[in-house]
């Protein structure tokens, strides 16, 4: 993924947070922990060793110093960025090209670190599931 990234000049509104690295993703799970159970009932939770997506309506979503704000876009409904930035390409093209090498959608697509994340997996944000994602972040 070495292509150029710029400003979205349109920002949309957000559908998800990505905390990315080891500070910023134990503060978002830390954040969405301490909502109120009728607002993270509306969240999903997906996780890899980097990185925690908290997905939902802007509304429920928890503010955490540190993350980005994402969403997908009218043009790539499959492929979830940063609302603030984009690659400088025509992105149903790019979510064409992802979706033949990566199964399956959607995915998110951070610029740093580089990487495609799998969104499929999400689930509920449950004291279960938050419990989880901590238990494998101490392995």
């Amino acid at each position: 993924m070495s292509w150029q990234w710029g400003p979205e000049p349109q920002p949309p509104a957000p559908q998800g947070a990505a905390g990315v690295g080891r500070d910023a993703s134990r503060a978002l799970l830390a954040a969405v922990e301490a909502l109120e159970p009728a607002r993270r009932d509306a969240l999903t939770l997906t996780a890899n060793a980097d990185v925690l997506v908290v997905a939902g309506r802007a509304e429920h979503l928890p503010w955490c110093e540190g993350v980005l704000y994402i969403a997908p876009r009218d043009a790539a409904p499959a492929l979830w960025l940063p609302t603030t930035q984009r690659p400088q390409l025509p992105l149903d093209l790019l979510q064409r090209a992802l979706e033949r090498r990566h199964r399956p959608s959607p995915l998110l697509m951070l610029r740093e670190p580089a990487q495609l994340m799998p969104l499929h997996r999400a689930l509920p944000a449950s004291d279960e599931l938050i419990a989880q994602i901590r238990a494998r972040w101490q392995d």
